[in-house]
């Protein structure tokens, strides 16, 4: 079994929807354990041990863009829990270093037996070159995310 745990300085760019981009994020005390489940190589399985200050996973530079004011993005993914738990996820667009927040935002209960899609839109507040994206939960517990995939949404600026 392999378990990973990352800090900023781990990370290197690489597309949201390859497994291996994605590291786990643990700060103030949080014990996280981050593994590509063996059945299904586009699925990871993120079990959060003890909570700290914030815990979840991190993508380094998941976009070629830069963040620019008044952009939106779309994320999504799919996600399934063993039992009917769910997680609230909160989704953030951020600096390299986790210092500045350009977009964020929650879904409320993400999870439950059956794998479901699930798709949010993020807004830009904060401009950014270069950013990560990181998905923290609220809660211990497992849960399987795949498919994760950000893309700029189309608008008539931007076709």
């Amino acid at each position: 079994m392999l378990a990973v745990s990352a800090s900023a300085g781990d990370l290197t760019p690489a597309p949201p929807d390859n497994p291996a981009s994605w590291k786990a994020l643990a700060e103030g005390g949080a014990v996280v354990e981050l593994v590509p489940d063996g059945q299904d190589t586009n699925s990871l399985r993120l079990t959060v041990k003890q909570t700290g200050r914030r815990f979840g996973i991190v993508c380094a530079n998941p976009g070629k863009s830069k963040l620019e004011t008044g952009q939106w993005y779309d994320l999504s993914f799919n996600a399934r829990t063993a039992t009917r738990k769910t997680f609230a996820l909160t989704v953030s667009l951020e600096s390299p270093n986790g210092n500045k927040v350009c977009a964020r935002t929650t879904l409320p209960e993400v999870g439950g037996t059956n794998r479901m899609p699930y798709s949010v839109a993020l807004h830009i507040r904060q401009p950014s070159s270069k950013y990560r994206m990181v998905i923290a939960l609220a809660d211990t517990g497992t849960i399987w995310l795949d498919d994760i995939s950000i893309a700029v949404r189309k608008t008539a600026a931007n076709h």
